[in-house]
């Protein structure tokens, strides 16, 4: 029976140094660079790989936006996941804010964080849920489709067998509202909330899709 395939996601800067101890020390049958250099400044580096005769393939992403670079690698990675490979991430090359993406990338699909600075060092995960898999859809459902804040004395004038507060109470629970007041009182989206809220918003204007 065949092994498992190997998804190696390495963060690039300006030295091919940076990616070679990964290269050598994880396994891999795929290499994506995450970069946020145009591809003829990376020229070095991929010239490199074809050498080596390393199957790879190059990441655009712009780490001044966290978010949706972390969605891009993560997306990269869904897709190998999906298709029953292992991946590993490795943060050691590029800016600080490139690592930082693809660790948020990493944490939400439960790949290994690995990093070469100063010595090796590894980051086995035993789970980690991205937003997408840790919020039940109908709670996701009621954060995108609602305006925020909503106002209190709305939610009391909904009918006893209404699921909306019972939703929102649940939400309370997870830490994604809580009452406000404001010129009245007000459920209103936490820091954790319009984080998750982002994150929907942003995972299906990337997919393109209307779920």
């Amino acid at each position: 029976m065949e092994g498992r395939k190997e998804l190696l996601v390495s963060t690039l800067g300006s030295e091919v140094s940076e990616i070679v101890t990964g290269i050598r020390s994880l396994p891999h049958d795929n290499l994506v660079l995450v970069t946020d250099a145009a591809q003829d400044e990376n020229a070095a580096v991929l010239s490199f790989l074809r050498r080596l005769g390393i199957r790879h393939e190059v990441l655009l992403v712009d780490p001044s936006d966290m978010t949706g670079s972390a969605l891009l690698i993560e997306r990269k990675v869904q897709e190998h996941l999906e298709k029953g490979w292992r991946a590993r991430v490795d943060i050691t090359g590029g800016r600080k804010l490139l690592s930082d993406a693809a660790t948020l990338a990493a944490l939400s699909t439960g790949s290994e964080i690995c990093c070469f600075e100063m010595g090796a060092r590894r980051f086995p995960l035993l789970t980690a849920l991205g937003v997408r898999e840790a919020l039940p859809k109908d709670l996701a459902e009621v954060l995108r489709s609602h305006d925020w804040p909503m106002p209190l004395d709305e939610i009391r004038g909904k009918g006893k067998d209404h699921p909306l507060p019972a939703t929102l109470r649940r939400m309370k629970q997870m830490g994604l509202v809580q009452l406000e007041e404001l010129e009245a009182p007000m459920i209103c989206l936490t820091k954790r909330g319009k984080a998750c809220l982002d994150w929907i918003m942003r995972a299906k204007e990337l997919n393109g899709s209307s779920e």
